[in-house]
């Protein structure tokens, strides 16, 4: 399974989405972790056509930043579980019968805001024992 995770800030930009559609026809990924979308679902839902992905679950911009987009093909069977701002956790269910999660994560900028996407991912890391794939930007807080 190929999954993209991209801070595409400000997917509204001709340019970016240009890319995007290049990056995404290339490299086929059955899930795609949008964060800085700055858009709203309306707007999203637009672009997830274009980009060929037939499910989306959009978390709105707040104002005029943030934003993020979770995307999917049709071949994979996903739940989300839960958002905020900050995050999107889903379950793919496997042909098999098995399962694991996967979480796209968009950390707080603000250094002084680190300890919010530590509890985060405390409270996620909680929520369940199936394996678990987090991705996203990260390395806002891990410095």
């Amino acid at each position: 399974m190929k999954i993209i995770s991209w801070n595409v800030q400000g997917l509204g930009k001709s340019r970016t989405f240009r890319e995007a559609q290049k990056l995404l026809q290339e490299l086929r990924p059955q899930i795609l972790f949008l964060s800085e979308t700055k858009m709203m679902a309306k707007q999203m839902e637009v672009k997830r056509r274009l980009l060929k992905f037939e499910n989306c679950f959009v978390v709105d911009r707040c104002g005029l930043g943030g934003g993020l987009a979770l995307l999917w093909t049709s071949d994979v069977s996903l739940e989300v579980k839960s958002y905020s701002k900050h995050h999107i956790d889903s379950v793919i269910h496997n042909g098999n019968g098995s399962s694991w999660r996967c979480t796209g994560v968009y950390g707080h900028p603000e250094s002084e805001q680190k300890k919010h996407t530590w509890s985060l991912l405390r409270r996620l890391a909680g929520m369940s024992s199936l394996p678990w794939l987090c991705f996203g930007i990260l390395t806002k807080f891990l410095t």
